[in-house]
């Protein structure tokens, strides 16, 4: 390339990321730990420094103020202009003061292609330092990968298990990074969620900053927890049939174009929130003395997601898609959602929740109004020609409404558990209600911990104790015999356990259902059997087998397969496998049964007695009769 043709703030730009990744390829850790690598792998040191020099080349970053403009001015107004940004700025404040003494590392939830220009104009306009954004190589098209690449954007490839000297690469140039203080910024769910909640998270990049502290190529290091949330997305629409088996769209130039496109029309707000920051340094020492080894960083991971969902708000859009997602596709009259969306209020006031705009909920013309958006957007379908108003999720529309929920579904997680475990005790006078209701939570803890980040044993216990408070203040009296605790039930303001966890649960047992009738001798292909999943899962809904539309998630297929590898049902071979798949959508099924159960309950609880036929009625009767 012919430098003296080029545009002279390129030109240099370019000049600068060949002498920072000469610099980092010259460190003595980076040419001793190349060393290390050429012994291992039998090769030439010449031969794998000249390789490991390229990886560089290809990723380190440069702060270039002409392209951070172009980044912040140009690429963000693409990115955001659909949010207005409600950030907590006191917690913004805070971080500034401790980027004075402290490098930091920001971890966002990743919802949306705007989180990073969103946390960045945050930080810009706050005088915060601007970070170092690592990112998958497929944003590198021309010019949004020049811009990110030359703002401090470092652009990864998305899988490189297998390459160690770019393995080696990544890390020790994020050690490097971490040695000079700088702040990183990255997504430790992998990628974008589908389902509007956390994924599980990647541990890569951690265990990369973990080694250079344990190593003593770095100092410590602020983790920052940062939750971002949306009202409503315009890209979700995609990701939703993405998930459902739509083929993911390739990013490039026309892509970019669309996107913006896409983002002009203004859809609600973008919350960001700050979890507490964590010394990494810290979390080492804390985890080391449970034990070193390979779970460290996986304690460290799941600390800092347990973090973000505790400042995650609960949304306006969150709590009437939980209305209306569990009625069965039966269309609502607004005084129906408000009804289902008052003691939902109530719950929420009462735990304390993060929340943003609730209040406007408490009338019936709030939630009208957060239909109505939702309505605009294509999520609920409005009819207007009968004798009320009803509202219901637009056909198809399902798994882009079980989005918004998602956002805010860990909030009710430990609630609808345990009223599933409530019923489990509530059908015979038991020896031990109360352990046998304990047995009950902890086995559904265990289906589900893949999907949701649930406190340790011990803690979990205590908060389900003060959620027994919360259902009802004589809960442990009550709770001694099974008329009392059906009666905790049947009393209670609401019961949610149908609205949300039936669609995880029935995701899961597609997922068994299709284990148990693979071959027991032959290898579990994983990629077919999700296929196999989606397709069965359509069927299963369409047949009213499940009642669940979002069920079909292939974001959740995959947590409902790592808990089969948990359980050890994907190597072929064992004896007793066949049995104990079995056994495994046999369990499932129960609970899908138990799910149905409360929905039953709550429907007959919520149904109003008979009575005397409305003057509407009347008038029609005495009309005919004339």
């Amino acid at each position: 390339m012919n430098l003296m043709n080029l545009n002279p703030v390129v030109a240099a730009t370019l000049i600068q990321r060949r002498q920072v990744a000469r610099q980092v390829s010259r460190s003595e850790r980076f040419v001793d730990q190349i060393g290390k690598l050429a012994a291992q792998l039998k090769l030439p040191v010449d031969k794998v420094a000249a390789e490991a020099l390229k990886g560089l080349e290809e990723i380190v970053t440069v702060q270039s103020p002409a392209f951070a403009a172009m980044f912040d001015y140009g690429l963000g107004p693409l990115h955001t202009r659909a949010w207005t940004v409600d950030a907590d700025l006191d917690a913004l404040a805070k971080l500034k003061q401790l980027n004075e003494t402290n490098a930091l590392v920001y971890l966002p939830t990743h919802r949306s292609y705007a989180d990073a220009f969103i946390l960045s104009r945050l930080l810009r306009d706050n005088g915060l330092k601007r970070n170092h954004i690592l990112g998958g190589n497929n944003l590198g098209f021309w010019p949004l990968g020049t811009i990110i690449r030359r703002s401090g954007g470092i652009l990864i490839r998305r899988s490189f298990q297998d390459d160690e000297v770019y393995k080696l690469v990544v890390r020790e140039y994020l050690a490097w990074l971490a040695a000079q203080r700088r702040n990183l910024e990255w997504y430790m769910e992998g990628g974008r969620s589908r389902t509007g909640k956390l994924r599980p998270p990647k541990y890569g990049l951690l265990s990369y900053l973990v080694s250079a502290i344990e190593s003593g190529g770095a100092d410590d290091m602020l983790l920052v927890p940062v939750s971002t949330t949306y009202d409503q997305m315009h890209e979700v629409g995609r990701m939703a049939a993405e998930e459902a088996g739509a083929a993911k769209a390739k990013e490039n130039l026309l892509w970019l174009a669309g996107y913006a496109r896409t983002q002009q029309k203004l859809i609600g707000s973008a919350y960001v929130r700050f979890g507490e920051p964590l010394s990494l340094k810290e979390a080492l020492a804390r985890a080391d003395a449970d034990g070193p080894g390979k779970w460290t960083v996986a304690k460290i991971a799941f600390e800092v997601f347990q973090r973000i969902n505790r400042v995650t708000p609960v949304t306006a859009p969150a709590l009437v898609t939980l209305a209306l997602l569990g009625v069965r596709d039966r269309a609502l009259t607004l005084g129906e959602v408000h009804e289902l969306v008052l003691p939902l209020l109530d719950y929420a006031d009462a735990r304390g929740l993060p929340s943003s705009h609730l209040d406007e909920l408490r009338s019936p013309e709030g939630v009208e109004l957060t239909l109505a958006t939702l309505k605009d957007s294509g999520v609920v379908s409005r009819y207007d020609a009968g004798t009320e108003v009803v509202f219901a999720i637009e056909p198809g529309q399902h798994s882009v409404a079980a989005f918004y929920r998602n956002s805010a579904v860990h909030w009710f997680i430990n609630r609808a558990i345990l009223e599933v475990a409530l019923l489990d005790t509530s059908q015979e006078e038991l020896t031990g209600p109360l352990e046998r209701a304990w047995q009950s939570a902890f086995a559904l803890r265990d289906l589900l911990k893949f999907d949701f980040f649930f406190s340790d044993k011990a803690t979990y216990r205590e908060e389900q104790k003060s959620e027994s408070r919360m259902f009802d203040a004589k809960f442990r009296q009550k709770a001694v015999t099974a008329e009392g605790r059906r009666g905790i039930l049947l009393n209670s303001p609401f019961l949610i356990a149908h609205r949300v966890l039936t669609p995880f649960i029935e995701a899961y047992f597609i997922v068994a259902d299709r284990l148990a009738a693979q071959p027991v001798d032959a290898k579990i292909d994983k990629k077919k059997l999700t296929e196999e999943c989606v397709s069965v899962g359509r069927q299963y809904v369409m047949q009213k087998r499940l009642s669940s539309p979002e069920c079909v998630s292939r974001e959740v297929f995959a947590n409902a397969l790592s808990l089969a590898a948990n359980r050890d049902l994907l190597k072929p071979g064992a004896p007793d496998l066949a049995k104990r798949r079995q056994d495994f959508a046999d369990e499932l099924a129960s609970v899908v049964q138990r799910l149905a159960a409360i929905e039953q309950l709550d429907e007959a609880r919520r149904a109003p007695p008979p009575e005397v036929p409305s003057e509407r009625v009347i008038e029609l009767q005495e009309s005919a009769s004339a």
